[in-house]
């Protein structure tokens, strides 16, 4: 009988030491998962001192587009500073007045543009503020994406040097683009310029982006139940 309890209480201790060592692997297994999840991956972690390239510009041929009937008086549509994202893990400031600045230079900003099928973008006004007359310049861009390797601008606008207050300036490249929601996203991207002088007080206000509708059209965000 004593043999017995002795074989039984090893037996236990053995189960019990195969319980907590198969826990502690199952625990350890689940953190790790943890912790990689939260983790960005290593590609959308962009540091400061090393901005992603500048964007190519679009050569796209829209030959098989089908042009609506257009309106002849321009559409807006304005994306406010305050709203764009930074492309990287950086610090940076947002204002009260809807801007955003204080970021790194060379860092893109982006923020996606929705306009209805058949639209024909032709322009975008970038508003900048800086309270300060000093080199630092910036251009904004509107970018198309077909998710398989197109992602490049058709129009781009700068902002002036040296200049203090609020400033608003219009790309001036003729290369208008039919929106083909179907085939490529859009968005607003802003940087401010390698090479020259950083400027944290120089701000992102906002980029419009005109365009012509197409005649009839009623453009609402759609609602599902």
């Amino acid at each position: 009988m004593k043999d017995r309890a002795g074989i039984s209480k090893r037996s236990l201790a053995l189960a019990l030491l195969i319980a907590i060592v198969a826990f502690s692997a199952v625990f350890a297994l689940v953190a790790g998962i943890g912790r990689a999840s939260d983790a960005p991956p290593p590609a959308q972690m962009v540091s400061a001192g090393s901005p992603p390239p500048l964007p190519a510009q679009a050569t796209v041929d829209q030959a098989q587009a089908r042009p609506a009937v257009l309106s002849n008086n321009l559409s807006y549509y304005f994306v406010s500073g305050n709203t764009f994202t930074p492309g990287g893990n950086v610090g940076y400031s947002r204002q009260v007045i809807g801007c955003v600045n204080q970021m790194p230079i060379g860092i893109p900003f982006s923020a996606p543009v929705h306009l209805p099928n058949g639209s024909q973008v032709v322009s975008i006004t970038l508003y900048t503020y800086n309270n300060a007359s000093d080199a630092t310049g910036s251009t904004a861009y509107f970018i198309i994406g077909d998710g398989k390797g197109i992602a490049a601008y058709t129009v781009s606008a700068a902002s002036q040097p040296f200049t203090t207050g609020y400033q608003q300036n219009t790309s001036t490249q003729n290369n208008p683009f039919i929106v083909e929601n179907d085939n490529y996203s859009m968005l607003v991207e802003w940087r401010k310029n390698l090479g020259t002088a950083d400027s944290a007080l120089l701000s992102l206000c906002g980029i419009r982006v005109a365009y012509y509708a197409p005649v009839g059209s009623l453009y609402l965000p759609a609602i599902t139940k």
